[in-house]
């Protein structure tokens, strides 16, 4: 009979044009924590969230197994939020409602019915809530994750599961404030230094996303590795004009989400804010003055050789999450 258990060490990790940010634990909570690391990826390897170079890819990574140590190690990581797609789609009442019957539906219907901007998608389904006819589908082009999941296992990592950025975000909200809630509408910013990333929560389900880049050239933010944080080293006038720009952007999802989605009958009614943009605090202090709504900084609360771990890891800690509490 076997006494321990065999180890499942995982590594999250999420990818962005400009950085690759990873936590390791057991795959299932965070107390498990054993590292987090960061590595700032060099322009023009990964654009809008595609691979564009990739032998390039292929060597920061190998470089990223080697000083980390997670060889061999499971892999979760998030699909580019710049190529995920929500739709919500009718489905017929003489479909079954479990996800075999659904996702057989969907896949019948792509490219006759049902389209998506890019071939050959990906996607997972949110089951239709009772007395209803729709359900959520997220989708993402199999080509690009592939490239993914290939060149992590080039470089001995084993791909084990993808999934959408929000909802690590949510999830590890969760963690930190408990069960959110009854018909509460929350809308999460996720402010980074390359976009303006949006989605709306309700009932624990994804109603909204918006993929927003920011009017800002990446040449501008340079990697200080003494700090391991972005400096900004552009305009600050623009770059504070582009902020607000954002912040009218979140007036007109507001209204939409209340309106167009929900005809009047539901709206937001709390903020979470995130994001690893170094002005994270300035940006919240606005939407505060701009809202008449709870404004929340997301912040982490777990720590590594007695260090709170910074801001940024949030969608890390939401994907070693997955599973598990």
């Amino acid at each position: 009979m076997a006494l321990f258990g065999k180890s499942r060490r995982t590594a999250n990790i999420v990818i962005d044009d400009y950085i690759i940010r990873m936590v390791e634990n057991n795959g299932k909570d965070l107390l498990s924590l054993k590292i987090a690391a960061e590595k700032p990826l060099p322009q023009n390897i990964i654009e809008n969230g595609r691979i564009v170079d990739e032998p390039a890819f292929y060597e920061v990574m190998k470089e990223a197994v080697r000083e980390w140590g997670i060889r061999q190690r499971n892999v979760r990581f998030f699909a580019p939020q710049s190529l995920v797609i929500l739709r919500e789609i009718d489905i017929p009442e003489d479909v079954g409602k479990d996800d075999q019957d659904l996702k057989g539906y969907i896949n019948l219907e792509i490219g006759n019915t049902i389209h998506f901007p890019f071939k050959n998608p990906i996607f997972d389904i949110y089951p239709r809530k009772a007395a209803s006819n729709k359900v959520t589908v997220l989708a993402a082009p199999e080509n690009e994750l592939l490239k993914y999941a290939e060149i992590f296992s080039d470089v001995s990592l084993k791909p084990d599961a993808v999934e959408i950025q929000p909802l690590g975000i949510y999830r590890y909200f969760l963690h930190t404030h408990g069960a959110s809630a009854e018909d509460y509408a929350y809308m999460i910013i996720e402010y980074n230094i390359g976009a303006v990333n949006i989605s709306i929560f309700h009932e624990h389900r994804v109603e909204f996303l918006r993929h927003q880049p920011l009017n800002v050239s990446k040449q501008y933010w340079k990697w200080d590795a003494e700090t391991r944080k972005f400096q900004f080293d552009g305009d600050d006038v623009r770059y504070q004009g582009e902020i607000q720009d954002q912040l009218n952007e979140f007036d007109r999802i507001m209204n939409f989400y209340r309106f167009s989605l929900h005809h009047g009958n539901k709206e937001v009614k709390e903020l979470i804010v995130t994001g690893d943009s170094p002005h994270i605090h300035n940006i919240v202090e606005r939407i505060g003055q701009r809202y008449p709504l709870p404004v929340k900084l997301l912040d982490v609360t777990e720590q590594l050789n007695g260090e709170t771990l910074p801001r940024a890891f949030i969608p890390a800690l939401g994907l070693a999450l997955r599973g598990g509490k």
